[in-house]
């Protein structure tokens, strides 16, 4: 078997023969998938493969290229489909950005998200750093906030500079 080089879109990712090789976490969500009666189809492997291997933030959009990129036909809607079914497993977290598209990744030690409404940057928190406010908020209103399901949304320090 001949090892293709690393092919890149607007994302960095391993390469395509890097990511036929199954790791633990990979193992662990196919686990998940079948576990819940679900079948593991070349979309499936896809869309966990790209969330695996990817080193940003990605869209639907994003995962819908490379997962073409990857398996020409697969089509859009199967990815939204997959990527609905991952977030119903606790696979995946989609977060409602507030400034563009909603972005997705695996779900993982727990982090909140800053969105910068000039430049859209994305600065992952620690969960830890709101738990004051949902305390607050629960105790206050008798409401359960989830943070991590939408970025708060302000100025990354580069965007509140003066010029």
């Amino acid at each position: 078997m001949t090892t293709q080089p690393p092919q890149r879109s607007g994302t960095t990712f391993r390469s395509v023969a890097a990511s036929r090789m199954t790791n633990p976490r990979e193992e662990q969500i196919y686990i998940l998938v079948r576990g819940s009666g679900g079948r593991l189809t070349v979309s499936t492997r896809a869309v966990v493969a790209i969330l695996l291997d990817g080193t940003a933030h990605l869209t639907a959009d994003d995962i819908i290229a490379e997962a073409g990129r990857r398996h020409p036909g697969i089509a859009a809607s199967t990815i939204y489909r997959v990527l609905q079914r991952l977030d119903e497993l606790g696979v995946v977290e989609h977060v409602h950005s507030g400034h563009g598209p909603t972005f997705y990744h695996l779900r993982e030690a727990g982090h909140a998200h800053l969105v910068c409404s000039e430049c859209g940057r994305i600065i992952d928190i620690p969960d830890q750093l709101l738990t004051g406010v949902s305390r607050s908020v629960k105790r206050t209103y008798d409401f359960r906030i989830e943070p991590r399901h939408t970025a708060l949304i302000g100025r990354c320090d580069s965007c509140s500079t003066p010029n």
